[in-house]
């Protein structure tokens, strides 16, 4: 049997489906669309997801509708709770684009930091979405943008971490309940 979950490796996803597995074959999707919206390819397999999902390709994609909406399609096998990797709110000093890019899942957070800080206004930055935190951490580097939530861990495990233009501005510690479906 196979377990579906959102990659690339170092998500949050693939951590928590490691702490699931018994002896499902683990499958990392570039995005969790790939899977919630082809069910019916699944058939037999489990997927693992957070309640907090959104989605950043489809709008009306989340948690909460997924799980009502497909009810007759899927089965919970299991739900836990796991704290999330450390996530940190990253800013370029010396950004190119003003722009913040994250997983949708963390728009509200981004949101709420820009009007903590006074950016939620013409002057601050565009909210763009990435698949993924790691996807989003990738794109923050290479297009210069301006901010970012993403996992701690995996940001400084990049040289461009001891850059002094990349600046920590704060920490969230979050915790995540976990479900695990089995596609009937």
């Amino acid at each position: 049997m196979k377990l579906h979950t959102l990659g690339p490796s170092g998500t949050d996803s693939e951590q928590a489906a490691q702490y699931y597995l018994t002896d499902e074959t683990l499958i990392l999707h570039n995005s969790l669309e790939e899977v919630l919206l082809h069910l019916s390819d699944y058939k037999g397999d489990k997927i693992i997801l957070p309640v907090a999902f959104k989605s950043n390709q489809e709008p009306d994609l989340n948690w909460a509708d997924f799980n009502y909406l497909n009810w007759s399609q899927l089965a919970i096998e299991k739900t836990f709770s796991l704290p999330l990797m450390t996530m940190s709110v990253i800013e370029n000093t010396q950004f190119e684009r003003n722009v913040a890019i994250v997983h949708a899942a963390t728009e509200g957070l981004m949101k709420r930091y820009l009007t903590s800080v006074n950016l939620d206004n013409a002057w601050g930055p565009s909210v763009m979405f990435a698949p993924s935190k790691i996807v989003a951490l990738q794109s923050f580097i290479k297009e210069q943008n301006r901010f970012t939530i993403v996992s701690e861990e995996q940001f400084k495990k990049l040289p461009e971490s001891s850059d002094e233009k990349y600046q920590i501005r704060q920490q969230l510690k979050p915790q995540m309940v976990w479900i695990v479906y089995r596609v009937l």
